[in-house]
Order: structure tokens, then C-alpha cells, then sequence
């Protein structure tokens, strides 16, 4: 880009994350998360002695997954925000989202192991 011209576009300004990097950061929330949502639900329609044994191990996957969405999803922002991406880029507002749905499926998993 030439800098003297001062109708030239700033294409970094435009896009601060590339597809092929947005599309790297967007998949694997997408797959936590996913596994997340049905490792939560597997608490709810499991009974007897299976939801026993789901009890006993979900509180350890509940703390070291959802914080780890959480903080990845935290890092993507942060990325995003430093490269000077604004608040309504679409890595901003899946991380949120992301981040938000890992607290209440942790809710969710506490709430079931007592159910």
C-alpha cells in the first residue's frame, strides 16, 4: 500500500482477522461447547446407577472445561480487540456467547448432579 496516497484503504483496518484465522477460532468453541451441551444433557436423562457414576465425574469436567471456554473465548476477544476489531465483529460476539453458554451449562451440571 502506498502510504502518500490518502485514498488508499487500510485492508487490515477493514478485516483484523482473516477468514482462514476466524474460521480457525470459531471451531473449536463451536466443538466444546458442543460436546459441553450434550455432556450436560447425558446428566439429565441418565438414571440409577449410570447418573451415579455421571455424578461423580461431571463436577471435574464442569471445572476444567467450562473455565477453559471461558478463557479461550476471553483470548479470542482479546486477540480480536488488539488487532482492532470492534465489539460487533462476529469472533467478539461468538465468544460472548460461547463464554455465556459454558456458565449456565456449568449451572446445569451442578444442578443435575443434585438432582
Amino acid at each position: 500500500m502506498n502510504r502518500l496516497d490518502p485514498t488508499a484503504t487500510d485492508r487490515r483496518a477493514a478485516r483484523p482477522v482473516g477468514p482462514v484465522l476466524q474460521f480457525m477460532l470459531l471451531i473449536v468453541p463451536v466443538v466444546m461447547t458442543t460436546f459441553f451441551l450434550v455432556y450436560a444433557i447425558t446428566g439429565w436423562v441418565l438414571e440409577g446407577r449410570h447418573h451415579v457414576n455421571w455424578a461423580i465425574e461431571a463436577p471435574l469436567v464442569a471445572w476444567w472445561v467450562g473455565p477453559g471456554i471461558v478463557a479461550y473465548s476471553a483470548l479470542v476477544a482479546l486477540l480480536v480487540r488488539l488487532r482492532g476489531g470492534r465489539s460487533g465483529h462476529p469472533l467478539m460476539i461468538s465468544s460472548a456467547l460461547h463464554a455465556g453458554s459454558a456458565l449456565v451449562l456449568m449451572a446445569c451440571i451442578f444442578l443435575a448432579i443434585r438432582a
